[in-house]
């Protein structure tokens, strides 16, 4: 014997339409008990698996926002690291001149004349000089290379991470897909408003406990208990 899934009545095997509430109905057929239960626990699985599914679906989703890399990527530049040098500079040519200064009258000027000590001040001034701007261009290079490498390699992770999460949705989703259709077979058996985990868990449960022989009658009592939930 078949029955209507939305108002239970009995059907005949060629009827298309419910002769009771006149709408075209999926049908199941009356089963053991422990066909129901054994049924019952398969489709109680898979509905815990979906909410399992939903739950880290929506988990991940909540989480890729926070994997986004910018399109414009900040970097250093190497000024940052090189203007102080312009000062080291300028330090080490006045050093270079008061070491001059402090030799000239050291010696009283007497046996070198001004005109080299002023050439030779400013020589090794702008030797100094410059020795320290090229320091400070290898410097600033290796710097920026160095900071710029820990901002590429933290970009890379953060792009692997979102990658990982957007193939772990994908398998996700497919997944559900795959589960959804396959919960789709049951909707001949379980009324739309017990779809869930909680539902297939009291039905089996009025089964195991006597309340109802069949997976039918579990339907029939826990559909009156939904409606009447006073009794």
């Amino acid at each position: 014997m078949k029955y209507c899934i939305n108002c239970f009545a009995p059907l005949a095997d060629n009827d298309d339409f419910c002769r009771k509430c006149g709408t075209k109905v999926e049908a199941f057929e009356r089963i053991s008990a422990d066909e129901s239960i054994s049924l019952l626990n398969n489709i109680g699985n898979k509905y815990d698996e979906w909410v399992n599914l939903n739950n880290e679906i929506e988990q991940l989703e909540g989480e890729l926002p926070l994997y986004q890399v910018p399109d414009k990527r900040p970097r250093y530049s190497a000024f940052r690291f090189f203007w102080p040098f312009f000062i080291y500079a300028q330090v080490a040519e006045v050093f270079v001149g008061i070491i001059f200064l402090i030799i000239a009258f050291s010696n009283g000027f007497a046996d070198v004349e001004l005109d080299t000590i002023r050439f030779f001040m400013y020589l090794f001034a702008f030797l100094a000089g410059g020795a320290t701007l090229i320091i400070g261009g290898v410097y600033a290079t290796k710097k920026r290379y160095a900071k710029n490498l820990v901002l590429v390699n933290a970009e890379n992770d953060v792009v692997e991470k979102k990658r990982k999460i957007e193939r772990r949705l994908g398998e996700l989703m497919r997944r559900r897909n795959v589960l959804e259709r396959e919960l789709d077979q049951y909707n001949s058996c379980i009324p739309p408003a017990m779809r869930s985990s909680f539902h297939v868990k009291m039905l089996r449960a009025s089964i195991e406990n006597g309340e109802a022989k069949d997976l039918y009658e579990a339907v029939m009592l826990c559909q009156g208990k939904l409606n009447n939930p006073a009794q």
